[in-house]
């Protein structure tokens, strides 16, 4: 599968020819859906977010063998954040997909099913406490481990002391640096499961 042509969108999505919007679907202009090129040099592998196969769809690599990247669902609404945190994410090991509100969140979550859930607290739908809390409630999305990160509640002098307690697996404060956003997200994926 390594010569399949792979599209993304501005959203950060990535879709192969077969997922792709079509020439008259109004997502394929709005969202700017441009061919992702080929480079032998490319450090990242990219797939497609809707092969129901699992298998990454790779360009060239040195590493063929290299084991496959943790999928982050990256959820915030303010797009500076979410750029932000998907290049961050993808220099630390991880393959990033993208969502702005918590209904996008919950829908993606059931589509893709990551390894986890990079959740902002504040979202302009949802709390995104309350969508953690229905990510545990969904059988399909119950084992996805959530972690919440929020810029508003550390300014306020809040936080959360206890994520169990919205079902989440982690909180992260921010503002935080890429590598210790990227440890905890470590942390969480290879620790023991909490206490739903």
């Amino acid at each position: 599968m390594s010569d399949e042509a792979l599209f993304w969108s501005k959203k950060g999505e990535v879709a192969c020819s077969q997922h792709l919007p079509a020439l008259g679907d109004p997502r394929r202009v709005a969202e700017d859906w441009q061919p992702i090129p080929a480079n032998s040099m490319r450090r990242i592998s990219y797939q497609c977010q809707h092969c129901v196969t699992g298998r990454p769809i790779r360009h060239n690599s040195a590493k063929v063998h290299a084991p496959l990247a943790p999928v982050i669902l990256n959820v915030d609404d303010r797009p500076a954040s979410l750029y932000w945190r998907d290049r961050a994410l993808r220099m630390h090991g991880f393959t990033v997909t993208n969502a702005a509100t918590g209904e996008a969140a919950l829908h993606a979550a059931r589509q893709i099913h990551p390894q986890l859930v990079l959740l902002d607290v504040h979202l302009p739908d949802m709390d995104g406490r309350e969508v953690c809390r229905k990510l545990k409630r969904d059988e399909k999305t119950a084992s996805i481990p959530v972690v919440l990160i929020s810029a508003t509640l550390a300014a306020r002098g809040e936080g959360v002391h206890d994520p169990r307690a919205y079902d989440a697996d982690g909180y992260v404060p921010e503002p935080c640096d890429g590598e210790s956003l990227a440890e905890t997200l470590w942390q969480v994926l290879k620790g023991p499961n909490q206490p739903r």
